[in-house]
């Protein structure tokens, strides 16, 4: 038969026992809200984002003329207030793809695709390519979608004469 130390020290092993089991239990269930957190974060981002996206497009509404320039890689050869129109939309949509990739490269996750295939497009794009090299601290993400094409292609100045002033 236990004395009754002894079986101190079974109940109190018994109680260690549970504790470490119902502590284990809680922490699955953290990882899981925490997961579950993540995930909503990520889509309240890439909400975001698509609003964002969708803000230049409405932008590109505006000014269905600079629609080849946005989707059929039309070269850059505005000058003046159209340039200017039309790096201001491609600013807005780069803010968002760049602002997307950032968040899914944090918050990976595998069962909805990403905004590499829009990164890629634009990527080819002239006018992209120009804002990018532009500002490409405003776009670390996008950026690395970009190659040496940038050194060959960039962007027109402003008043249209290559020389880089930006002046006539």
């Amino acid at each position: 038969m236990l004395r009754l130390p002894e079986s101190a020290q079974v109940i109190s092993l018994v109680g260690v026992v549970f504790a470490l089991y119902f502590a284990s239990l809680q922490t699955r269930r953290l990882q899981k809200q925490i997961h579950i957190s993540n995930l909503y974060s990520r889509y309240d981002a890439l909400h975001h984002a698509n609003e964002r996206y969708d803000a230049g497009l409405a932008m590109l509404f505006q000014r269905p003329d600079l629609r080849p320039y946005i989707f059929q890689r039309r070269p850059v050869d505005l000058v003046g207030e159209d340039l200017d129109r039309a790096l201001i939309v491609a600013d807005q949509m780069a803010g968002a793809v760049d602002h997307a990739i950032r968040v899914g490269e944090r918050f990976p996750d595998d069962e909805h695709g990403g905004w590499a295939s829009v990164a890629e497009e634009m990527a080819k794009t002239p006018l992209f390519r120009a804002i990018v090299k532009e500002k490409p601290l405003d776009f670390p993400d996008l950026g690395r979608y970009f190659t040496e094409e940038l050194d060959r292609n960039g962007p027109r100045d402003r008043d249209g004469n290559g020389d880089g002033d930006g002046r006539s």
